[in-house]
């Protein structure tokens, strides 16, 4: 199973590659971007390593079309969509959802989660990130369970 985002932003917002680098780290996210690439035409598999081990996603950006301009949801004309794509490893959804939540922090862009169809704004993305690893890390422990949280015994 695929887990995509899309930051939604305005090209000429989005921050050099060693300001987002030291934004995630500064959020207290437990990943390290590799800021030595151009992020406005790089695509393929971007390392993040999360807590020293093999992590990372994969990058690409493309011009917004018009019918996603329709559905984003967003105080400002976006023209570009930058999107992030893991499986269902957990390093990798965390190190995606990092880099996201800054990146739309610092660019002042908007987040959609493919999955659900959520938009977050650049004000909530890093809460909302912090939200996404924390459940990550329950359903790695199988505190809870993903299909039937409500129903799971306590055998």
């Amino acid at each position: 199973m695929s887990r995509d985002i899309g930051i939604y932003i305005q090209k000429e917002s989005y921050p050099p590659t060693d300001v987002l680098r030291n934004a995630i780290i500064q959020e207290g996210f437990p990943c390290v971007l590799d800021d030595e690439f151009d992020p406005l035409t790089y695509g393929g598999f971007l390392l993040c390593p999360v807590d020293g081990s093999p992590a990372g996603f994969e990058y690409h950006v493309r011009p917004i079309d018009e019918d996603e301009l329709e559905e984003v949801e967003a105080s400002f004309t976006p023209d570009t969509v930058i999107l992030l794509s893991t499986g269902s490893n957990e390093r990798e959804w965390i190190s995606a959802v990092a880099t996201a939540s800054c990146l739309a922090k610092l660019a002042g862009g908007i987040m959609v989660n493919y999955y659900t169809g959520e938009q977050i704004t650049a004000e909530h993305a890093t809460d909302w990130a912090r939200t996404q690893i924390a459940l990550q890390k329950l359903l790695n422990r199988r505190i809870i369970d993903p299909i039937r949280p409500c129903l799971k015994s306590a055998a």
